[in-house]
């Protein structure tokens, strides 16, 4: 069976650091939607750092967060289109790398290591 990457963002977290972690949750799922497991954890964790990035105009550190216009969305309170940096650091990032070695070893038919 032939497994993609974005097959480790289907179970949603059942808590978010802000509003519009979501969001770049769902676009970080349609990025790797067309890459194929196995794939390199490390590429991965540079992968979602770069976009993290791109979006705080420079490498994000424990307790910061960025407003992203796109992700606002109206009516959802203070923090929508809010990133956090402590969610994508501290709980997301761990947590997809953990799935993705996870998703690496049933694509090469190793479940033992």
């Amino acid at each position: 069976m032939k497994h993609c990457v974005s097959e480790i963002f289907a179970e949603r977290p059942k808590r978010w650091g802000l509003r519009g972690d979501p969001f770049l949750w769902e676009r970080l799922e349609k990025r790797y939607d067309t890459v194929a497991a196995p794939y390199p954890s490390e590429e991965l964790r540079r992968g979602i750092m770069q976009e993290l990035e791109r979006l705080f105009g420079k490498a994000p550190s424990a307790g910061e967060f960025c407003f992203v216009p796109e992700f606002a969305k109206k009516h959802v309170g203070m923090s929508t289109g809010g990133i956090s940096a402590d969610f994508w650091l501290d709980t997301a990032i761990p947590l997809l790398v953990r799935r993705l070695e996870r998703l690496n070893r049933q694509a090469t038919g190793n479940t033992h290591t």
